[in-house]
């Protein structure tokens, strides 16, 4: 007030001192709504909105301040004070007053400024003091009015909220999102936590701030009382958030898959900003780990080579989940290939098995593969939540052999068997002749017992390679009659038996050395063509090298194949004529592709590969015929020698062949004539017979009914009485319809076949847990209402028979000359083979020849039922004697690359009734279709045979 007169200080302390309160009032009461105001546009949450209210406030204070220093300003102005402040409050004299200050600021010659000065002294002073103090009462009630008018506004704007003002600063002092305060949303909160259905535990509850341990896919399910209503309530683990759902009752719930371990927060969102409950959950999850496997034995290295116990791999391994199983395979991996076998598929509920396996080296992913092959065992759990897990046991690394090294092996065996009998040969040929040392016994004897410790090698396995059974049978008939005549030459040492004994060594060499040449033609050939897999796999890998993408890879499957094919070649080149040639052809191959790498010139690579390949696919002699008996066969033996001296040509394997094709041709003629007994039975059937059964059968069929009703008709398991008793009911009723049907033979049988099931249930019965003495009750009523009705079934098809037989009496007797006719066939195979085949052999088909004489008698007397089982018997006895001669496919190729000589059988011409015969069969098949027959699969079957006939 330095700037004021004394006079007009002193009013204007009086007005400011009248209107302090009513401005504080206002002041106070706008500074109020404008902070409400700020605070509820920041609880919005967004980013504008926080910035908004910063700016309100901002301004706020900011008009705050310039009226305070507008007002100060105000009142230093004397001019201002008079027209603002005394002009309002008394005009008049405010006049007077700026009048008065006029002649102040004259600074005329003549003019006394302390006349002034009292003048203006004297006009303010004439001012009534009541009159300041009436405008300042005046004034003070208007900003009362609006400080009252502002409260109000304040106050209804936080009334309709009142925490939302506070939830304004909280979120308006938010950094990075979260608010600093945190505040409880949620009253009688509760988490309930369910585990995932596979795990098959009860859901549990806690409260929440707890720490928990819960498996991975629990749903967490959170459920209180909301404490403020209107909020945006979430569940929250920091990274996503869970919104709060009305549960129809008051309450809030959200719901939380757990994945992994998280900190779970109830919070509400405003906007960006999110604030949280000071109370919290750390959950832990516990995850699903993948099965555990333990393959017993590994990790081991085995080589198919090398190893003794490598012919059959033993894979034995248990595998355990924490919930469950629900397959487990067997791994096999070699390089880039890769296949898998299913050991067990599981309900996904069991949480072990344990089982095994049994690989062999001609395995067809082993013979496929020629690097190491690895093995494991492989289990899948059943985890719905992140999907199913694999878990691998350790491994089994299988060496396969090189690419003819088996082969080789093979073939060096049978060389050492025969250059030991070639030994023992030359010792005899060599010794007791005039001019000849002397023939010592004990030497003859030293070097035969050599020799035959080399028969092992026929059945030993080369890395899974056999010798084929039906040369081993060869070769066993020789040495066979090598030993006889060596018996004989021991008891009795004459010219003529150590001429016998010689004759029997040179069989036995001739016959070893046939086989030996056979394998080597044929394993040349199979040789070759699996190297012709290398070679692509070589061209291939140059392909690849030249691809900028994929030049190491290519690289390193070149030098793969590389390896294979050189090894293969070198095995290939001891096979004999035809290896040696294919050998060389693979050694200079590779030498063009050694120089095509050297010369970084991959596209003439690629060429010899493939050229390599496909000469290898043709495996034949360089020189000479294909499949000729011209030179072509001799450079494809294995020494080169001619046809009349190595292959099927001598006289022991030609007996051999000869037998083995007449026992064949036996058996097969029997089967048949089998099959005319069968059909002529059928033509005798009547139908008037059957119809009779049916009618007479309806009352047994009830009985039958009526004596498996008290079996359970479903089961509880595969090992369970229940099961076998439905299984026996389910029999029973078969039986009841086939007798209504009239067809006592499925009748017979379905009987039989529930005996069988009844007889498993009462033993199961008898030792189930739990042992229950009704069940066995029930089983044994069962069965001895049921025996009576088996008995009387197998008695009407006795009859039926009987009755077919009579009517077919003049087929049967037919057959049974026919029967007669192939008893004295198998006489005449046994005597030509006497000599050439093995003893198990003949002594089979001399069983056989009895037995057929016995149907051929009962055929011809009209007993069927004992003609078929003499027949069946007789059948069995041609098929053992087939076995005795080893399996033919598997024998060295004939015809393979080689000449082969007509056979000397003469070649049946045709009759003309022979197309009959498929026509004839066809209508067979059609006619016993057509039959009544039992089951629930009779129309399924019978789709399918003529699907066949089709």
């Amino acid at each position: 007030m330095a700037g004021l007169p004394q006079a007009l200080a002193r009013h204007v302390a009086r007005y400011r001192e009248a209107l302090s309160v009513p401005v504080m009032r206002l002041t106070l009461a706008l500074g109020a709504l404008v902070l409400v105001n700020a605070l509820l546009l920041a609880r919005v949450g967004t980013l504008p909105a926080r910035l908004g209210a910063v700016a309100l406030l901002v301004a706020g204070v900011g008009a705050a301040i310039g009226r305070h220093l507008v007002a100060k300003a105000r009142f230093r102005d004397p001019r201002r004070v008079l027209r603002d402040v005394l002009g309002k409050a008394a005009p008049a004299a405010s006049e007077r007053v700026l009048r008065s200050l006029s002649l102040l600021e004259r600074d005329e010659p003549g003019t006394s400024r302390a006349l002034a000065e009292l003048h203006v002294a004297r006009s303010l002073a004439a001012i009534p003091d009541t009159d300041v103090l009436g405008y300042a009462r005046r004034k003070g009630n208007h900003l009362t009015i609006a400080a009252v008018v502002a409260g109000f506004l304040a106050t209804g704007s936080c009334g309709t909220n009142p925490f939302g003002v506070i939830e304004g600063a909280n979120v308006l002092a938010a950094r990075d999102g979260l608010a600093p305060v945190g505040f409880v949303w949620l009253a009688e909160a509760e988490l309930e936590s369910r585990p995932p259905d596979y795990l098959h535990k009860e859901p549990h509850r806690d409260a929440l701030g707890e720490e928990l341990e819960l498996h991975r896919g629990t749903l967490v399910t959170v459920r209180g009382r909301p404490v403020h209503a209107g909020r945006r309530l979430v569940l929250t683990d920091g990274r996503a958030e869970v919104p709060f759902v009305d549960d129809g009752s008051g309450n809030v719930v959200a719901r939380y898959p757990l994945a992994e371990s998280v900190e779970l927060r109830v919070a509400a969102r405003f906007g960006d900003v999110l604030v949280e409950e000071p109370r919290k959950n750390a959950v832990t999850s516990i995850p699903d780990l993948p099965p555990t496997v333990v393959l017993a034995g590994a990790p081991r290295r085995i080589s198919l080579t090398q190893d003794a116990d490598s012919q059959e791999i033993s894979i034995r391994y248990k595998a355990e989940d924490d919930h469950g199983l629900r397959e487990v395979h067997l791994v096999l991996r070699a390089g880039v290939r890769e296949e898998r076998r299913v050991l067990s598929r599981l309900d996904g509920e069991t949480r072990t098995d344990a089982g095994g396996y049994v690989l062999r080296p001609h395995d067809a992913f082993l013979k496929r593969s020629h690097v190491p092959v690895e093995v494991k065992v492989a289990a899948k759990d059943n985890d719905p939540v992140t999907g199913p897990k694999w878990g691998e046991s350790e491994a089994f690394t299988i060496v396969p052999p090189e690419v003819g090294e088996p082969e080789e092996l093979r073939l060096a065996a049978l060389r050492a068997m025969r250059k030991a009998y070639v030994e023992a040969l030359a010792y005899r040929l060599s010794h007791g002749d005039k001019g000849q040392e002397p023939f010592v016994a004990s030497d003859a004897r030293e070097l035969s017992s050599t020799a035959k410790a080399q028969v092992s090698s026929l059945t030993e396995s080369f890395a899974g390679l056999r010798v084929p059974s039906r040369s081993e049978v060869r070769v066993r008939v020789q040495l066979r009659k090598l030993a006889e005549a060596e018996a004989k030459e021991l008891a009795r040492p004459t010219v003529e038996s150590r001429r016998a004994a010689i004759v029997a060594n040179e069989r036995v060499v001739l016959v070893v050395d046939a086989v030996l040449r056979g394998l080597a033609v044929r394993d040349a050939k199979s040789v070759a063509r699996e190297l012709a897999d290398g070679a692509d796999d070589l061209a291939l890998g140059a392909l690849k090298a030249r691809q900028p993408n994929e030049g190491a890879s290519g690289t390193t499957r070149m030098d793969a194949a590389t390896l294979v094919v050189r090894a293969g070649g070198k095995h290939l080149a001891t096979l004999g004529a035809l290896g040696a040639d294919l050998g060389e052809i693979v050694e200079c191959a590779l030498l063009r592709v050694d120089r095509a790498r050297a010369a970084q010139d991959l596209v003439h690579a690629e060429l010899a590969a493939k050229d390599l390949a496909v000469r290898l696919r043709s495996p034949d002699p360089s020189f000479g015929s294909r499949g000729g008996s011209g030179g072509g066969a001799s450079s494809s033996g294995e020494g080169g020698g001619g046809e009349d001296e190595g292959s099927a040509g001598t006289d022991a394997e030609q007996a051999f062949d000869e037998a083995a094709h007449d026992l064949e041709s036996l058996a097969s003629d029997h089967a048949e004539s089998m099959g005319k007994v069968d059909q002529a039975l059928a033509k005798g059937a009547s139908d008037d017979d059957k119809k009779a059964l049916a009618e007479e059968a309806k009352k047994h069929a009830q009985a039958i009914r009526n004596a498996v009703t008290g079996m359970p008709s479903t089961g509880a398991g595969s090992d369970s009485w229940t099961s076998k008793g439905a299984a026996a009911r389910e029999l029973a009723e078969q039986m009841a319809r086939s007798l209504e049907e009239g067809n006592a033979a499925d009748a017979v049988a379905s009987g039989k076949n529930a005996q069988g099931a009844l007889e498993e249930a009462r033993k199961l019965a008898m030792r189930g847990f739990g042992r229950s003495r009704t069940a066995e009750d029930m089983v044994d009523d069962a069965q001895k209402k049921l025996a009576p009705e088996v008995k009387w079934a197998e008695e009407k098809l006795a009859q039926l028979k009987k009755k077919a037989a009579e009517r077919a009496r003049g087929d049967l007797a037919k057959q049974g000359g026919e029967e007669e006719r192939l008893a004295d066939k198998a006489q005449d195979v046994a005597k030509k083979g006497k000599g050439a085949l093995p003893d198990s052999a003949l002594d089979e088909l001399s069983k056989a020849e009895h037995a057929a004489r016995e149907a051929a008698a009962a055929l011809k007397q009209g007993d069927a039922e004992r003609g078929q089982a003499a027949q069946r018997d007789a059948q069995q006895r041609l098929e053992a004697a087939k076995r005795a001669l080893g399996s033919q496919d598997e024998d060295s190729g004939k015809g393979e690359g080689r000449g082969q000589k007509p056979a000397d059988d003469p070649m049946p011409i045709p009759k003309a009734d022979a197309h009959k015969g498929p026509e004839e069969f066809r209508k067979r098949v059609l006619r016993g279709l057509g039959q009544p027959g039992a089951g629930r699969q009779k129309e399924a079957v019978q789709r399918y045979a003529e699907g066949l006939l089709r």
